[in-house]
């Protein structure tokens, strides 16, 4: 818990929140939980769909002190402030950010800042190149649980490599602790120029001792299993993604 909470988590600011000036703060995107209950009085792009059921959009957020301001439809009536918000994919690309690749990982591990927007870099497609090239890969498997939390991994990591990376995907998903908002269980894929899914994984991951030994089960109401017999990250990716709507 620790360890994520040094990576992700933030204080609270010191300066509480004000009345801004909407045409000139600078407007982030958001990935948000569909069943937020601003959703429907927020701007909102669809992000992902499973079936019949929305569960990721993307809103747009202002820096306003201890919180954040959402842009409304009404907002963008203004068009000094419709402006100011084209401006969100350029502001997203600019984003300061800093890739940690810890030792611990063999530098196969990205973790990322942990600062407000680190999780929305993955809708840039200068960092997602820049991710590609870190890890010399051409696919990465993202992880983003919560506000502020970011893994990335290679597509083509082993299963010892991909199980450790789950195993912290779901420990961040699971923690209260640090505060941060959970955005989804879903994990995503991605090449060097965007996102192209998102993956309802199917399975969880619980961390138990036995005999002095720390083992590492699966709940699942799916099937683990691919046709010979083994635990297939990549064959549980390729089986259950779906397109995301970006």
């Amino acid at each position: 818990m620790g360890f994520f909470k040094k990576l992700f988590g933030k204080a609270e600011p010191d300066n509480p929140s004000a009345t801004i000036e909407k045409d000139r703060v600078p407007v982030f995107p958001m990935i948000k939980d569909a069943r937020w209950q601003g959703v429907p009085h927020a701007v909102h792009h669809p992000f992902v769909k499973i079936g019949d059921q929305l569960e990721l959009v993307i809103v747009f957020a202002q820096d306003a002190g201890d919180k954040f301001q959402y842009l409304t439809p009404k907002d963008l009536e203004d068009p000094s402030i419709k402006s100011n918000f084209e401006k969100w994919q350029q502001n997203i690309d600019d984003y300061p950010h800093e890739f940690d690749l810890p030792e611990s990982m063999a530098g196969r591990i990205i973790f990322d800042s942990g600062e407000d927007h680190s999780a929305e870099k993955i809708l840039s497609p200068a960092f997602l190149a820049e991710a590609c090239k870190a890890l010399n890969t051409d696919q990465l498997i993202i992880s983003t649980p919560r506000r502020r939390c970011l893994m990335i991994t290679s597509y083509h990591e082993t299963f010892l490599m991909l199980e450790n990376f789950f195993w912290f995907h779901f420990l961040a998903w699971r923690e209260e602790e640090y505060g941060n908002e959970v955005i989804t269980e879903m994990v995503f894929t991605a090449d060097a120029e965007k996102v192209r899914y998102a993956v309802p994984l199917g399975f969880r991951m619980n961390l138990y001792e036995k005999d002095g030994q720390r083992k590492l089960t699966y709940s699942t109401m799916d099937d683990l299993f691919d046709e010979n017999g083994q635990i297939n990250f990549q064959w549980i990716i390729e089986k259950n993604k779906v397109p995301v709507l970006y």
